[in-house]
C-alpha cells in the first residue's frame, strides 16, 4: 500500500510539473507576424457553419480541421517561410470534456521553428473564446509529418495531404473578376474573414487518438491571412469575444464596425 501511495504521489509532481512547464512555455511569447493562407473544414453543413458567427455546432461537435500555410513570417528571430501546420478534432464544444486536439507540424521545420510554431498555437488556441469559461482545446499530441499543402495558379483549388492521416480539398468558386463567389465576417484563429468553398474532400484518420472520419462534402472555408501577435494582445480578433448565443456580441460588433466588416 505504501509503494502504490508513493507511486501515485510522484505521479501527481510529475504531472504536475508537466502542466507547470507547458503554462509556463505558454507565457512565454515572443513578437510574431505571420501570413499565408489557410483553409478549416469540418462536420457542419456546406456553407453554413454557426460556429463561424458565434453559434453552437451543427452537431453539438466540431469535428475539423484547421491547416494554415505560412508563405511568409516569423516568430522572433526565427523565419517560419513556407512551414504548414494543422490543428484536428473537435475543436468547439460546449460540453469542455470532449474538446480535444492534435497539432500537426511540417516535419521539414527545423527545432527552433517547431518551438515557434508550437508556441504560436498554443498562443491562439488559449485567447479563442467560442464561449465563457470555454477552456483551451488540449492537444492530446503534437506530431512531426510530411506535409503537402497546395494552391492551385488560379487560387481556385486548395488541398492539404498528410499521408495516412488527413486529405483535405476545397473548391473556391470566383466571381468573373476574380472576387470570390461568398466572402463572410467570421470568427476564426487567423481572420476576421473567410471566404466559403466547396469540401470536396475530408478524411481523417489517426489510430494514436483512436479518432476517424469522412466529413466530405461538408463545411470549407478558405482564408488569406495577415496575422500578428499585436492583433491578440490588443483583443482585435472575433473570436476573443464569442459566447455561442448565434448573435455578434456587444464586443464583436465594436470590432466589425471599427474594421469595417459586414456583419453576414
Amino acid at each position: 500500500m505504501h509503494k502504490q501511495v508513493l507511486w501515485a504521489f510522484t505521479a501527481f509532481l510529475c504531472a504536475f510539473g508537466i502542466l507547470g512547464a507547458q503554462k509556463a512555455d505558454q507565457t512565454v511569447v515572443q513578437e510574431f507576424e505571420i501570413e499565408g493562407v489557410g483553409l478549416f473544414q469540418c462536420q457542419c453543413t456546406a456553407h453554413a457553419c454557426p460556429c463561424q458567427s458565434n453559434g453552437a455546432p451543427t452537431h453539438g461537435t466540431c469535428y475539423a480541421a484547421d491547416v494554415a500555410h505560412i508563405k511568409s513570417g516569423h516568430y522572433g528571430k526565427v523565419k517560419l517561410d513556407g512551414l504548414s501546420l494543422a490543428l484536428v478534432g473537435n475543436l468547439v464544444d460546449a460540453k469542455p470534456e470532449r474538446l480535444f486536439a492534435v497539432l500537426y507540424l511540417d516535419q521539414k521545420a527545423s527545432s527552433e521553428q517547431r518551438d515557434a510554431l508550437t508556441k504560436i498555437m498554443q498562443y491562439l488556441n488559449e485567447d479563442y473564446v467560442a464561449a465563457p469559461g470555454e477552456p483551451a482545446v488540449p492537444f492530446r499530441k503534437i506530431s512531426l509529418v510530411p506535409f503537402v499543402f497546395s494552391e492551385s495558379a488560379d487560387k481556385t483549388i486548395y488541398g492539404v495531404t498528410i499521408p495516412d492521416i488527413l486529405e483535405g480539398t476545397a473548391i473556391l468558386k470566383r466571381n468573373p473578376d476574380g472576387k470570390p463567389v461568398s466572402t463572410i465576417t467570421a470568427m476564426d484563429s487567423w481572420s476576421n474573414v473567410v471566404h466559403n468553398a466547396d469540401n470536396i474532400a475530408f478524411r481523417y484518420h489517426d489510430r494514436v487518438t483512436g479518432k476517424e472520419w469522412d466529413e466530405s462534402g461538408d463545411y470549407a472555408n478558405v482564408k488569406y491571412f495577415h496575422l500578428t501577435k499585436k492583433m491578440y494582445e490588443e483583443k482585435q480578433m472575433l473570436g476573443q469575444h464569442g459566447d455561442m448565443s448565434g448573435a455578434w456580441t456587444p464586443d464583436q460588433r465594436q470590432i466589425i464596425r471599427k474594421q469595417g466588416l459586414g456583419e453576414k
